[in-house]
Parts: structure tokens; sequence; C-alpha cells
């Protein structure tokens, strides 16, 4: 039987939950959840391996719902809230998922009789806050970089744990054989793919790590550098703090800000920036800023954009304090010199969206009228795929946006004729986990067909050879990748053409 996937990690900050007791999940976050409110008798299911949690809500004596506390190790660490006993009278206050291959109904639980138990914000890949926010009296705190911290030098080996229960997968760390985790591990996003070609561990692997140890209270973090010998990230560009750096009110050069994982995003905060401020906010001696960048469905408010690429800001003062997020909104700050900014797309994020690239634009979160405000200023430079700009006003959240191309009346039949190919969408799609790519060539050439993820890296390449004319069917397993949008691209001599699917596992 497949051990226990899903597995818990809070550090104040961060949740994860398991919605069946066994076995894999793959859902949407927590926060997009209903929540809902139900009383009744709690039914336990002590036959399995770990006790099952069910809701009787009309006293019937059968299960209407399926309760999930988490992995049989959590424990809340803010409240005394216990696991019910079979027969208890209880209430639930919880987020609502349906259609659940076990019974009709899922609550994941949020409160229990009235004292927390979890808090409903999933955060983003980093694990250590994402956007930031915070619900349910400050449980999320949003710390993203946690800037009050230092990281250590650590070596490590054990079995790998993956948790597949949210939108993207996590991963931990037993290093003593218990089947209980020592660390989690911080891979970067799900889209980072390094050059030396290592791969992230599945479920069960062991594997010997090197990195830099966040400590903490209930499970510490290592981010990952070097996985099994191959370099995962470049330690150099990182220092003793994640994906940022403290500059001061006195400095005289300026300081470069970097997305982790991309050297060609990055901010840079120049000199003099302590002098102004909205609201008395810039009066401090130093700060931590942070970029991070986000799937674009990750970034808040941004439903009625044309949103392909999506970064998030901090600035955290020396308590860990991020001054670009209050009371679980996103927020903007006043500096008295120019803050300047470059943005890194590429190819791949424009053909699989299908965005005219003349029209790409930079906007930024105004918090004081809640909409998204376009820089006009922005410098788009088609050639290298960046987008620069200059502003003393800084954002929680920055995104890049474009237009879709014009309906062009080509069908596969005349671009077929065009590009001496045809690319088929993929079938079935969405697809969980696995779906079938097709394929016609004309005449013999060099043909190469890969995956990439929806920020443009790519996660597998299924043929990259010669083949002679005719007709092709590659199957795509992404049983290891999260749920998302992912793009393929037929490569055909020099033409190439670029489609969209979606896995939702």
């Amino acid at each position: 039987m497949k051990k226990l996937l899903t597995l818990f990690l809070t550090l104040g900050i961060s949740t994860l939950f398991y919605a069946q007791g066994m076995g894999g999940g793959g859902w949407t976050h927590g926060d997009s959840l209903t929540t809902v409110s139900v009383t009744g008798t709690a039914i336990v299911d002590s036959s399995t391996m770990y006790p099952m949690y069910y809701l009787d809500e009309n006293g019937d004596g059968v299960a209407d719902y399926h309760l999930s506390f988490g992995p049989y190790w959590y424990h809340p660490d803010s409240s005394n809230a216990v696991r019910p006993n079979n027969g208890d009278p209880i209430s639930i206050s919880g987020g609502l998922r349906t259609n659940n291959v076990m019974i009709s109904n899922t609550i994941i639980v949020y409160e229990i009789n009235g004292e927390f138990w979890r808090d409903p914000i999933d955060t983003s890949w980093n694990g250590m806050g994402g956007m930031g926010g915070g619900s349910n009296g400050g449980h999320c705190g949003g710390f993203g970089g946690r800037s009050n911290v230092t990281l250590i030098d650590t070596s490590l080996a054990g079995i790998v744990f993956v948790d597949t229960t949210y939108f993207m997968d996590r991963y931990y760390l037993d290093t003593d054989s218990d089947q209980v985790p020592d660390y989690s591990l911080n891979f970067g996003p799900p889209w980072y793919e390094p050059a030396s070609g290592a791969l992230r561990p599945s479920d069960g692997d062991s594997i010997s790590i090197a990195g830099k140890l966040l400590n903490n209270d209930v499970l510490s973090m290592v981010i990952v550098y070097e996985l099994n010998g191959q370099v995962w990230r470049d330690s150099s560009s990182m220092g003793n703090q994640f994906g940022g750096t403290w500059f001061d009110k006195d400095m005289t050069s300026p300081a470069m800000i970097h997305s982790p994982f991309d050297m060609e995003d990055w901010m840079q905060v120049n000199p003099g920036w302590n002098n102004g401020g909205m609201g008395g906010m810039m009066g401090h001696n130093s700060l931590f800023g942070q970029m991070l960048e986000e799937f674009p469905q990750n970034i808040p408010n941004a439903e009625n954009e044309n949103v392909f690429a999506g970064y998030s800001i901090g600035m955290f003062t020396q308590n860990g304090t991020n001054e670009m997020w209050n009371n679980g909104t996103g927020r903007m700050m006043n500096f008295n010199s120019n803050v300047d900014y470059q943005l890194h797309y590429n190819d791949i994020q424009v053909q699989g969206y299908g965005i005219d690239e003349s029209t790409i634009v930079a906007k930024y979160w105004n918090s004081q009228n809640n909409s998204w405000e376009v820089i006009n200023d922005a410098v788009l430079d088609e050639t290298n795929n960046t987008v620069t700009f200059s502003s003393n006003t800084v954002s929680s959240a920055v995104i890049l946006d474009a237009q879709p191309l014009g309906v062009t009346g080509v069908n596969d039949k005349s671009e077929s004729l065009i590009k001496g190919f045809t690319l088929k969408q993929n079938y079935p799609n969405p697809f969980n986990p696995s779906t079938m790519i097709e394929f016609t060539i004309s005449k013999t050439n060099a043909v190469e067909l890969s995956v990439f993820n929806a920020i443009g890296q790519k996660v597998a390449t299924l043929v990259n050879k010669e083949l002679a004319n005719g007709n092709y069917k590659y199957q795509f397993n992404a049983s290891n990748l999260s749920s998302g949008i992912y793009f393929y691209r037929l490569k055909v001599g020099s033409r190439s053409s670029v489609r969209k699917m979606n896995l939702l596992k």
C-alpha cells in the first residue's frame, strides 16, 4: 500500500491538509473552497491504518460528510482543540470540497466546536508565506521571505514524502525512518528546472541533499542547493536570506533584489529611498526587500486581467512584518527615490497564452482605489523579452498583461500546408495524469515535441529526433507534476507551433 503522502507544515504561516487519510489528492487552494458550518454526530472509522472521520448531520447513522483533520500527527499550534471521538456531538466550520472519490462531500476543517483547527489560507510554492495575507486572528502572517532569520548550511539524507493534496506538490524528508517528516524541502516553484538536469524526487525515494536550513519550532525547512550530488540552484546568488536582500536608509550604492529562480527578474532600490513615504510607513532604518515570481492564477484580484506573468513584492521590517501587506490585503509604499524594475518573460508564455507580444503592458495593484493601474512609461523589449520601468511607488503585486492574438482564420488543414505539419489538440483535455498528443508531418525532418509549464519552463521532452513523413502519437504522463496549465510545442525544422492543455488532478 502506498505510504501516507500528505504531511503537514506549519511555520505559523503555512498549512497543508490531507483530504482522505490515505493516498494523494490534488485540488485547489484551501481559500478557494466554500466555507460551511455544520453540526451533527462524529463517526470515527478505526478499521484503517489511520482513523477516518465523518459527520452524520441528520442523525440517521449515515455519514453526510467526510472530515479532513490533516495527517494523523497534526495538532493546531494556536488552540487546544482535539479530534472527536466516535459518537461525539460536534460543530464544524470548514472548506467544502464536493465530488470527492470517497463520499459526496469533504469538509477541510478550519474550526471544531468553536476552537481554531487550521487557517484556510494555503500559501504559495515557497512555503514561507507567499503573497502574505492573514485571517482567523493572524494565524497566517504572510512572512514571505522570513527576513528576520538566518539560514544555516546543512547536509541531510533520508526518505522523501510527497504531499499532493493541494495545487502544488510539497516535499518532506524523513531522516530517521519513522515515517514522520523531520524537514520540509524547498525546491523552488514547480516550474523551476535546474540546468544540471537534476529531477525532483518521487515519493519514497532515498536522497541526499545540501542546502540552507531555516530552523523553526515546528518543522524546519531546507532550501535545496544540491540533490544527490547534482547542483539544484546557485547558492552564491542567495546569501543568508531567501529571495531578497537588506538595504538601509544611509546606503550609498543601489541594492539589487532578484527573483530567486530567474536572475533576469529584478528590482533595484536606489539611495535616498527613506526620505519620503505614505502614512509614516518609511520610518525604518532598514528593510528587507523580496521579489517572487508567482503562477499567474495565484495573483490576487487578477481574475479580469489577461495576466501571463505575475510577481509578489515584500518589504519586511526587522521584526518580520511585511509593510506591503495589511489585514489580508496588498498595499503600496512611496519611496523618495525611484525603484528600477526589469520583468522577464519567454516565448513559450507568449505562444502558449496566445498573446499579441506587441500589446504587453506592466500593471501594479493600486490599493487606494483597488484596481490595476498601467505603468505608462514601461519599455517593452521584444528581442530580449523584458519590460523595464522606474517608479517611486512600490506595490505588493505587479503583473504583465497582454491582449490575445486576433483570429487568423488558419485551420489545421491550411496550417499544415503553410508549415508542413499539423499539431492537434491533446486528448483528453483536461487530463489526469496522461494525455495523447498527435501530429502529422509532410516530409522527413528534425522533430522536437516538448512540454512546458505556465511560466514557460520545459518539464518534459517527448521526442527529439529525425522523423519520416507520417502521423505520430505520443503519450504524455504528468503523474509527477502538479495541477495547472501546461503548453506543448512541436518544432519541425525551423518552424514551431504551441498549444495549451490543462492537467487537473
